[in-house]
């Protein structure tokens, strides 16, 4: 069999195949209320918005005001799976684009954990798309 060298792309060019989706976690679609709290000056601001998605690493929330990109917030996750709303501090905004953003989970409890997955997975399950990302990576 002949191999033949692909040259990369050069800058600028379009990409005609998608690069291998960076997250490790598998993502869900939600649509459960969550409030995020952060900072704005010498102020506590508390706002309610929606998960669009949710991860053991991460979500994608709908809110009606956004956070700057890198700040911390604080999130109480109301995940409907009969326990009391999931708290989790330190929570790092990755992007904001629009109306939504995506942030970044802090280090989780083995309890936190294991209850995001168990949420995810029902949710996967539940979910009638395909537009799904892989629950492991192979390195």
């Amino acid at each position: 069999m002949k191999l033949r060298r692909l040259d990369p792309l050069p800058q600028g060019s379009p990409r005609t195949q998608a690069l291998l989706d960076r997250r490790d976690a598998e993502r869900a679609p939600i649509g459960c209320k969550v409030i995020y709290t952060g900072t704005e000056g010498a102020r506590i601001v508390r706002i309610e918005g929606t998960l669009q998605d949710i991860s053991k690493t991460g979500c994608k929330i709908l809110g009606k005001t956004q956070p700057v990109s890198g700040c911390d917030l604080t999130l109480l996750l109301y995940l409907e799976d009969g326990s009391a709303p999931l708290c989790l501090s330190g929570g790092h905004v990755s992007w904001v684009k629009g109306c939504m953003f995506a942030v970044r989970f802090p280090r989780l409890t083995p309890d936190e954990r294991k209850r995001l997955q168990e949420i995810v997975w029902r949710n996967v399950t539940l979910s009638k798309t395909s537009h799904h990302h892989a629950a492991f990576r192979v390195a």
